[in-house]
């Protein structure tokens, strides 16, 4: 994480002037080159009228095409290429323990987790958000549940009125904690082709460990191939194959081989499926995995 502090705000940009700058200054491939616009995005967290008019167009349109809300809590401002701009409300949690438990988790608080896009995140309402730090680097880890992983404590930190942070894909684990009262942050993400493809982790941090997935998209698809599990046709294991054989993302080639092998009268998934399948450690580790719970499972069963 990086972290930058600002005395005072600076006249804002504008949205569609900070997305072009960040398109000229603001080098893909090295997610740090966003804290070069850590002065303007500040200065547009200044403008009280970016959630008014997201709120107003939602209002205004609901029922007759999209809205800038992709969800309760974020709100999509504008994009350009592989950045965009949004802003996240962090409420207050409900006394009531049924629903304070499923906000918590929607909103991730008290959940270590990383992200696989890189954002700067800038106070945009109320006094912020408490976060939790530790840093790990994702390429020396296989990303797999269960897995080890070396976690460095960075300290906790405040999203306050003069803040700046960096969230670096990959590196940065963090948890939030409610805030004093209702807050918003302003973000400027940078999302990198192959998102859709990498996964998002949650951390045990006293045990050093990943935890579980995060609902990404390839987390999504994985869930969604599980249902050939009991809807399937004539073509489904051949369709299954070639997944199981040629997707780029690892959890997905596995959980294809699984459906598979799981199909009546369907085998396990031959030499040169399997090969093509296991052809990277996670996948490996992955397959290994499901083996082990398969055969656990069949121990207790008889």
């Amino acid at each position: 994480m990086l972290i930058r502090c600002f005395d005072k705000r600076g006249a804002s940009p504008g949205v569609m002037a900070l997305l072009e700058q960040a398109r000229r200054e603001v080098d893909p491939r090295e997610p740090r080159s966003l804290m070069v616009l850590a002065a303007p995005l500040h200065a547009l967290a200044g403008d009280r009228s970016l959630l008014q008019r997201c709120i107003r167009h939602g209002l205004a349109n609901r029922g007759h095409g999209p809205t800038h809300f992709y969800s309760s809590q974020s709100c999509h401002v504008a994009s350009a290429g592989p950045f965009a701009i949004r802003i996240n409300l962090w409420p207050l949690l409900p006394a009531d323990p049924r629903r304070r438990a499923i906000l918590a988790d929607v909103l991730s608080y008290f959940d270590y987790h990383d992200h696989n896009f890189s954002f700067i995140t800038a106070n945009y309402a109320g006094p912020g958000y408490e976060t939790d730090l530790y840093s790990y680097e994702a390429a020396q880890v296989t990303g797999y549940p269960g897995e080890s992983v070396a976690l460095t404590y960075q300290g906790r930190h405040t999203l306050d009125a003069r803040t700046v942070l960096l969230f670096e894909a990959g590196k940065d684990v963090h948890r939030q904690l409610p805030p004093a009262a209702p807050s918003a942050s302003l973000n400027l993400m940078l999302t990198p082709p192959d998102a859709g493809l990498s996964n998002q982790f949650y951390f045990d941090v006293e045990r050093g460990v990943i935890r579980d997935y995060v609902a990404s998209v390839s987390h999504k698809r994985v869930d969604a191939l599980g249902f050939a599990r009991h809807w399937h046709g004539e073509h489904t294991p051949a369709l299954l194959r070639r997944i199981a054989e040629s997707h780029p993302c690892s959890r997905t080639r596995v959980a294809a081989g699984e459906v598979l092998a799981a199909l009546p009268g369907s085998t396990a998934p031959g030499a040169a499926t399997r090969a093509r399948m296991l052809r990277d450690p996670l996948a490996r580790a992955l397959w290994q995995g499901a083996a082990t719970i398969h055969s656990t499972t069949e121990e207790e069963a008889s």
